[in-house]
């Protein structure tokens, strides 16, 4: 057992210890190295689990690196080796290194030398005499700067290779030594402390990617130039297609503005019924504010926190509305993580003869989305496309908006004038239309397309699966689940923004400050923009960990 800085280096002894390291060897060997295949459980036992010593990392009694060793043959190495006899021979007692996996966010090479030191020590004391280890082929260098010589050639498993190698002991490279002092110092000096930037599993702003951070950056343009105008046309064309087909307007503002613009396109066509709001969190209540401040004053209809739409309920609401009349609701209300059924709402619409009008905002980027039947829908930059806020998108048909009477339509609230628009109507930044225009790379075949929504629904799956694992249920079912946000009550009775601070304290930024949730006591963890599994997985363990000891405490 070896403490240096906020790292403690020994052998995994408890119960806890083990299922976290089955946890980093399916982040490490399924999700990361396809090696195996995803058990649906997200641990992965090894098949030497029964014989193998484990010396892992821990940091804060979370598991961040591990290797795995053992000494009894079978040796999986032998299937690699051209010459398997040379664990047999006279005077040799090999000592065979299974796996080594350490956490995405703690790969640093003082960290690497810290677990390797601990394994040459644990050989050294236990009277071995030679390792023997399946090297992953792409790191065959750092494995011969360690003392490793290759016995023979890559060998392919699954979509890696593995190239055997041996090192005797007692002849480790002579800077090894130097080495570890360097790593104990440095460790010390808190080289290796978490990030100052936490992950971010916020709703907004979202992760974004390096490429989309960088075309941000890029020097700023002229928005009335051609370069801007083919740019802007370009990424309306995109957007367009993504829902099927519609026009795209985009106004330089969050989707706030969006919404705004649906509401005062509502109030300046002819008055057809009163229309009816769906209402099943908080930005459907949101809009439904919107509305009556434009003089709407619909019908509406509400559910509890965490239930779908009754489209049966809002069948014989539209029953009562006469034709031409408009229903508006939130697609994915991302307060309550809940993805409503929006083709359902389409097709009971259609049957009535009803527009309908829906907010998109969250779930564009994360869902298939056809907007082919929809009258009016609002879209923003800063969630699930994986952007910067600041663009307010909506998408509709310049043709169906022919008969409004505008005159009373604040300018920047007129839609037919963004959308007869080649350009942006007023100042538009060039930066959020590049960060756009790069986000949209994701969804400009439908190849890329399907790839980022299948990314986003199992992120979404992985999460609901390690909450409910953790004995924390989702507020929205399976069935009507959203991929991109997933709410729930922190453990116990502790509040959402005491929860939130233990987060952040762990390097994760989750919801749970605005008001709407922390008066519920709900928090939630969001998977928009660049986010992948080996980002957020550690939250788990924390998790796990922190719920652990209060059980040991009676709390």
């Amino acid at each position: 057992m070896l403490r240096v800085g906020h790292y403690l280096f020994k052998r995994a002894e408890s119960k806890q210890e083990f299922e976290q390291v089955h946890r980093l060897n399916h982040r490490t060997f399924v999700d990361e190295i396809p090696q195996h295949q995803p058990t649906g459980t997200g641990a992965l036992v090894d098949k030497f689990h029964h014989k193998n010593v484990y010396l892992i990392v821990l940091r804060d009694d979370r598991v961040v690196g591990m290797v795995s060793t053992h000494d009894q043959p079978p040796f999986s190495v032998a299937d690699r080796l051209p010459d398997p006899k040379i664990l047999d021979q006279h005077g040799t007692r090999p000592l065979e290194v299974r796996l080594l996996a350490i956490e995405p966010r703690e790969r640093n090479n003082t960290l690497f030398f810290g677990l390797i030191w601990t394994l040459y020590a644990y050989a050294q004391k236990n009277g071995y005499t030679h390792l023997f280890i399946s090297g992953v082929e792409k790191r065959q260098k750092l494995y011969e700067r360690l003392g490793f010589v290759p016995l023979g050639p890559a060998v392919g498993c699954g979509e890696a290779a593995f190239v055997p190698m041996m090192q005797i002991v007692g002849q480790l490279p002579g800077k090894l030594e130097h080495m570890k002092k360097m790593w104990e110092m440095r460790l010390e000096k808190g080289i290796s402390k978490s990030p100052t930037q936490p992950v971010c599993l916020l709703p907004g702003p979202v992760t974004m990617s390096r490429e989309v951070q960088a075309s941000f950056s890029e020097p700023p343009i002229y928005h009335r130039g051609p370069e801007f105008i083919d740019r802007f046309v370009k990424v309306r064309g995109l957007l367009g297609d993504m829902v099927g087909g519609r026009d795209v307007a985009i106004l330089n503002g969050s989707g706030t503005l969006a919404n705004e613009t649906i509401a005062a396109t509502l109030a300046a066509g002819t008055h057809r019924g009163r229309g009816v709001m769906l209402i099943n969190g908080e930005f459907g209540e949101r809009i439904a504010r919107q509305a009556t401040r434009f003089g709407l004053e619909p019908h509406t209809l509400a559910w509890a926190w965490g239930e779908p739409w009754d489209l049966d309920e809002i069948d014989e609401a539209l029953a009562h509305e006469p034709e031409g009349s408009w229903v508006w609701g939130v697609h994915q209300e991302s307060s309550t993580g809940v993805l409503n059924d929006l083709a359902g709402l389409v097709a009971v619409a259609r049957k009535r003869g009803v527009r309908v009008c829906v907010d998109c905002i969250s779930s564009l980027g994360a869902v298939p989305i056809d907007l082919g039947e929809v009258f009016l829908a609002s879209g923003a930059t800063g969630k699930s496309l994986g952007s910067y806020a600041g663009a307010s998108l909506i998408f509709a048909d310049r043709e169906a908006l022919s008969t409004l009477d505008r005159k009373a339509v604040p300018s920047y609230f007129d839609l037919v004038a963004a959308l007869s628009s080649e350009g942006p109507c007023y100042t538009f930044p060039s930066p959020t239309l590049a960060a756009l225009e790069t986000a949209l790379r994701a969804y400009d075949t439908p190849e890329k397309a399907r790839t980022t929504y299948a990314r986003y629904h199992d992120l979404g799956a992985k999460v609901r699966q390690e909450l409910r694992r953790l004995g924390l249920t989702p507020l929205a079912a399976a069935a009507c689940a959203s991929p991109v946000v997933t709410t729930f009550s922190p453990p116990g009775e502790e509040p959402s923004d005491i929860f939130v601070k233990r987060c952040r304290s762990w390097g994760y930024a989750i919801g749970g400050e605005s008001a709407y949730l922390s008066r519920r006591r709900l928090v939630q963890i969001a998977t928009m923009g660049a986010v992948e599994w080996d980002m957020l997985a550690g939250i788990f363990d924390h998790l796990e960990s922190w719920l652990a000891k209060r059980v040991l405490a009676g709390v």
